[in-house]
């Protein structure tokens, strides 16, 4: 870098820090993802030492149902505090609650996601395939136990860390169940990418939705770990349900009854008789106790598939899970979530996008909840310096041509650390995992 660049670098650091303290509180790093929401970029976090992630979310009102589906998913991941669940550690605070249209959400940086992991190792070992199931079957016990269904798990949305920890994230598409509701809920929008969605789901947008669609996508994922490819990448809904019945046989009528649409139960029910395919045969990697579980996950009938809970307790746990001690939570209050039952206008979505900012700044928090905030207040604000920030290091990314992903330059789980164990010399360099399952465990 010319000394030129060095100065110009320097000034816009000092040009992005203020007296507040979310100004001077993070440092940005670099550019580690896009998308069509906005921008992400690294930083450190100077009051906690942590590494962050901060994404940037622009326009966030241009349309209301985007505006909806941000206002959800900050919400329920400041309701669901678990270790596989990822974190919101802020939300910086804009100017104005008046004229703000982005808002940057700090996110503990994870380095991959399962979907860069599975591409990147083709040597993945049978303690890390249990290792990946048992969080993310810890992550759905926690969210079914608050009434709350994700709807779009797939290897992207689970993010990974290189000491084999893995976080569920983007809950955009989730959706919380409560008590009093109808027995019959349908819920109207698009539901998880078609290669993770449940059998009952397909051809149809709409159901009575019950935790098992979440349990056939986590046994979706289970199954592309184990063999390193989807294992139903359906190009339609019908080559969708040839191969799902290519591999689990044709189902019973009781379960084509329970799918619904009504051309794809017709077309179930005038299929050639499948028989189920050979586990051992399609996994010939996996441990004969995996692939048990994973029977019962790719249960065509929702009604034959395990709770999560129940899942944790399967004996391809064995001396990894106690269920007992796997957290539950609290059903999340109707009150939390009453926007989704009134026709909402853009300035409520704001007023409520903007209470959940505040949130993580508790003392205007208090002064709004007694009424003591002034209307047309202009708070001190991180935001502007954050914006130039941001669309620097973009016009820089863009200059360069970089492709900028979020695999960041991790590719692959560490495997130097041998384990302390009975192993044998020949084995003991080849495919041993960097942490002791116990003791990873231990550490959640």
């Amino acid at each position: 870098m010319q000394h030129g660049d060095l100065h110009k670098k320097s000034a816009a650091e000092m040009d992005f820090f203020t007296a507040y303290d979310d100004a001077n509180r993070y440092k940005i790093l670099e550019v580690i993802g896009k998308g069509s929401y906005g921008l992400v970029c690294s930083a450190n976090d100077l009051q906690t030492g942590e590494k962050v992630a901060i994404k940037k979310i622009h326009n966030i009102f241009e349309h209301i149902s985007d505006a909806a589906r941000i206002l959800r998913e900050i919400k329920l991941l400041r309701l669901l505090r678990h270790p596989d669940v990822v974190e919101i550690k802020h939300i910086l605070l804009p100017p104005s609650k008046k004229d703000f249209k982005d808002i940057y959400v700090v996110f503990e940086l994870m380095e991959s996601d399962l979907h860069q992991v599975i591409k990147a190792n083709d040597d993945l070992t049978r303690e890390h395939y249990q290792f990946f199931l048992y969080q993310m079957l810890r992550a759905l016990k926690y969210m079914h136990t608050a009434n709350v269904y994700h709807r779009d798990l797939k290897p992207k949305n689970v993010l990974a860390n290189a000491n084999c920890k893995l976080k569920i994230c983007d809950f955009g598409l989730a959706r919380v169940a409560f008590s009093d509701a109808p027995t019959t809920v349908f819920w109207t929008d698009y539901v998880a990418t078609r290669w993770y969605r449940a059998p009952e789901l397909c051809g149809s947008f709409y159901s009575k939705y019950t935790p098992a669609i979440d349990i056939w996508s986590i046994g979706c994922i289970f199954a592309e770990v184990l063999i390193g490819k989807p294992l139903f990448p359906g190009k339609n809904v019908v080559h969708q349900l040839d191969l799902i019945t290519d591999i689990l046989g044709t189902p019973s009528l009781d379960a084509i009854s329970r799918v619904r649409n009504d051309k794809a139960r017709k077309y179930l029910t005038c299929m050639r008789k499948k028989q189920p395919a050979s586990f051992s045969q399609k996994f010939p990697k996996a441990d004969p106790l995996a692939l048990q579980l994973l029977r019962r996950l790719l249960a065509f009938d929702p009604k034959d598939r395990p709770s999560a809970e129940e899942a944790l307790a399967d004996p391809y746990f064995n001396g990894l899970a106690k269920v007992e001690r796997e957290p539950s939570c609290q059903p999340i209050p109707k009150i939390e979530f009453e926007f989704e039952g009134r026709r909402v206008t853009k300035e409520d979505i704001k007023e409520l996008i903007f209470e959940e900012i505040l949130e993580y700044h508790p003392q205007l928090l208090k002064e709004h909840i007694i009424g003591k905030e002034r209307p047309n207040f202009v708070h001190l604000s991180a935001v502007d310096q954050f914006k130039k920030h941001f669309t620097q290091l973009e016009e820089n990314d863009n200059e360069t041509g970089a492709a900028v992903s979020l695999q960041r330059k991790h590719s692959s789980l560490p495997r130097s650390t041998v384990l302390q164990s009975a192993t044998s010399p020949s084995k003991s360099h080849k495919n041993v995992m960097s942490f002791s399952t116990k003791h990873a465990v231990d550490d959640l």
